[in-house]
């Protein structure tokens, strides 16, 4: 790793460049020794870096709590989305500064330090205090309806689902929850404070709610009111007095230290604060906005603060909105810190949090940290949410769109893209922004249930990245919400932010069948090989690993209500060639659970559901392949047998009892092929050229077959591969009913032929 030191208003930037290994780790801890003691802020510009090991994060802490010691710390620029995301996974993203740029991160230095040193030291009555200028800047904060501010129990209609880091620190009405639903259950006044939340539910009870999570960004509340602050302190206070003092002398000194640190009287200051109380000696929490009575009633831009302040006279002329966290009595009290965050990060735990409280103009205070934010405006807050946008003009379900937000902070605004056909999964296509408005790299979406989405994650991590790393596709994210799961994929074979991602499908409609081989013939050749190129013969329970009832359940229930088969009956009639053959569903009811023995037969990994809308191309023809919740070691033809199943079923129409004659006497010459090194004969009388676009893909996914078990030429393993992916066609929505009657009959004619080679188990 490289690494180059410049100076900048006395503070060292450090740009690195390369792996942040161990070997880095190495180089890295060697150059900061010799750096300046005295220093206490290090700005690290990470742009370059995009890949961090265990022993780059310890480097990381260890230089993190050197400086900390002396009240500083680092400021981490450029973190790209690989390195976020090992920060993120061992939750330490939150031990560090971030900034977007060197210039943010100086903005966050020139906030200032809290050493003792640095302290301006006054007496005011009998309070001794000490403040701190920090030179920070921020802005106040709308979310939601001001007039539901008082409508405790009565929201349901106007929540909005935010995340505990969108609202850092606010109070307001709100609910916990999984969902809008309920949270409504048990809304009421709430306070939020960076690393976590309490609620006053308006029920009888009034007692106090507490959300304390790992990463204050996956914390969803549901919100109907609030009113917040956002930005860095204007400078930090610590006041106390052994005979007390009142929140109306903490609101009037930190006016006095607004004044005095800018020349001019703030007229309105955000307060945050960790205080200790006489009587039970208990620390609390406390968040709050004062105003002068003038400026929250002139047109001075803070007007709206008349609708927050509720008339509550904390000191003379000033009014206060806000509310309290009380902790227990055996709570430590900290030492000051420039930034709340880390202080009440230390204090609030969930041993800790007991009760929520109005502020109380009677309390008597024995200390105070406070920090003062000196606003230069009133914004709706979700002028700082990422936007997302839906093409068409389409909606999100809340879930999906908590998800799209958690996994997309980076991002200013998103434009998805519906990628339609995914059946277990939403597959959305996304264009991002940055804050500056550029265009990002195109990256893909996935929705799903949670344990879908899970395995997917488990098995990109255990077989993508180990084997085929699948043109570079990554996973940059996950996140949750209710019960569905969302991943980020990136693609980095894309070729610039205007890069398109389509579906093979797209492709096989619209070219040629001599167009559409190459394609599908890369997918196993260039992509999938090396999973099929380790082949392990080993015993397998064939009938076992190819049950679709372990994705299709209630599968022979719905082919008697959609074609009135019968699992019960061991004859399928078949008018169309004029015969009976094998019920499939009866063989798969009573034949399956028959036939248990394993045999030996050639694995491999697999994707397990391979299909045309889970394989993406862009403008230059490179295969991205997504969905692998059902990837493991397998049968070696499965893929290859699914995708027999996709172009024979799905993408070929019927229209009528002719074109359903026509396409079985097709599928008796496939069956035909009694061995994988077989060409299956073309037997159509029809002139759709779909069908033959269908037989020559079929023909090279047969070939594939024979090269992946090395020329071992028996067919049952296949056909069942086949088998497993034909009987559920009849469940399919998006299919017609001729196209389901055709898979019927193709699963009983591969039935008879199983039969006929194998007749008992």
């Amino acid at each position: 790793m490289d690494i180059t030191i410049a100076m900048h208003e006395a503070v060292p930037i450090l740009t690195l460049a390369g792996r942040f290994d161990g070997y880095g780790a190495t180089v890295f801890d060697q150059r900061v020794v010799g750096l300046d003691p005295e220093v206490k802020t290090w700005i690290l510009d990470l742009t370059q870096i995009q890949y961090i090991s265990s022993m780059g994060l310890r480097s990381l802490l260890r230089a993190e709590q050197r400086l900390r010691e002396g009240h500083g710390g680092l400021v981490l620029v450029g973190l790209a989305p690989p390195v976020r995301q090992v920060l993120d996974m061992a939750r330490l993203l939150d031990q560090f500064r971030a900034a977007g740029s060197v210039d943010d991160a100086l903005s966050l230095v020139r906030a200032g330090s809290v050493a003792p040193h640095l302290a301006v030291l006054r007496r005011r009555q009998n309070r001794s205090c000490a403040f701190w200028p920090l030179a920070g800047g921020s802005v106040l904060e709308t979310w939601g309806s001001i007039a539901s501010a008082g409508a405790e129990g009565r929201v349901a209609d106007l929540l909005h689902t935010l995340s505990l880091e969108d609202l850092g620190f606010a109070f307001g009405v709100a609910g916990f929850g999984a969902t809008q639903a309920q949270a409504c259950e048990a809304t009421g006044a709430f306070l939020a404070a960076g690393t976590f939340a309490g609620i006053v539910p308006a029920d009888s009870h009034k007692i106090a709610d507490f959300l304390l999570p790992e990463r204050p960004g996956d914390a969803a509340l549901h919100v109907a009111s609030a009113l917040g602050v956002d930005g860095s302190p204007t400078f930090a206070a610590q006041i106390s007095c052994e005979n007390g003092f009142s929140p109306g002398d903490l609101v009037q000194d930190m006016f006095a230290f607004a004044s005095e640190s800018s020349g001019t009287d703030p007229g309105v200051l955000a307060v945050i604060a960790i205080v200790r109380i006489t009587g039970r000696e208990t620390p609390a929490v406390v968040v709050g906005v004062a105003a002068d009575e003038s400026v929250a009633r002139a047109g001075s831009g803070f007007d709206v603060l008349a609708h927050w302040m509720n008339g509550r006279d904390l000191a003379p002329g000033r009014v206060f909105a806000g509310r309290a966290v009380l902790l227990s009595p055996s709570s430590s009290f900290p030492s000051m810190a420039p930034d709340p965050k880390d202080l009440i990060r230390t204090i609030a735990s969930l041993d800790t949090l007991e009760g929520m409280s109005e502020v109380d103009p009677q309390w008597r205070m024995t200390v105070a940290l406070a920090w003062g934010y000196r606003p230069s405006r009133v914004r709706d807050g979700r002028e700082k949410l990422l936007a997302v946008e839906v093409e068409g003009g389409g909606t999100l379900p809340d879930a999906c769109e908590a998800i799209a937000r958690k996994l997309y902070r980076d991002c200013r605004r998103i434009s998805l893209t519906p990628l339609h056909g995914g059946y277990m999964s939403k597959t959305f296509r996304v264009v991002s922004y940055d804050a500056d408005g550029r265009r990002m790299l195109p990256t893909v979406l996935k929705i799903g249930p949670l344990a879908l989405t899970a395995r997917e994650e488990r098995a990109n991590r255990q077989y993508v990245e180990t084997f085929i790393l699948n043109n570079s596709t990554t996973i940059l994210g996950g996140a949750s919400s209710g019960d569905w799961a969302g991943l980020r994929y990136n693609f980095l074979g894309v070729n610039g932010p205007d890069s398109s991602l389509v579906w093979l499908r797209e492709h096989y409609e619209r070219r040629p069948v001599e167009e559409v081989l190459p394609l599908i013939d890369a997918v196993f050749t260039r992509i999938l090989k090396p999973w099929y190129g380790q082949p392990r013969w080993e015993p397998v329970n064939l009938y076992q690993e190819h049950d679709p009832r372990r994705l299709f359940p209630s599968l022979c229930d719905v082919a008697g209500q959609v074609l009135g088969v019968s699992a019960d009956s061991p004859l399928l009639p078949c008018p169309e060639l004029g015969v009976n053959l094998p019920n499939p569903y009866h063989f798969l009811k009573y034949e399956f659970p028959r036939r248990q023995q394993s045999r030996l037969w050639y694995t491999s990994i697999c994707h397990g559901d391979l299909n045309m809308q889970n394989i993406l191309l862009d403008e230059r023809e490179n295969i991205y392949v997504i969905d692998f919740s059902e990837t493991r070691p397998r049968n070696i033809v499965s893929d290859l047998a699914r995708m027999e199943s996709i172009v024979k079923f799905e993408m070929v129409a019927l229209e009528g009892d002719a074109d359903l004659h026509r396409m079985l006497e097709f599928e008796k010459g496939l069956i035909s092929a009694a061995a994988l090194n077989e060409t299956p004969p073309m037997i159509y009388t029809g002139t759709d050229p779909a069908v033959r676009k269908a037989y020559e893909v079929i023909r090279l996914l047969r070939r594939h077959a024979n090269t992946v078990t090395i020329f071992e030429t028996e067919i049952v393993p296949y056909w069942l591969a086949l088998l497993e992916w034909t009987l559920p066609v009849v469940a399919y929505v998006q299919i017609t009913l001729w196209q389901k009657r055709y898979a019927v009959y193709s699963a009983a004619l591969l039935c008879d032929a199983i039969l006929k080679r194998e007749p008992a188990a």
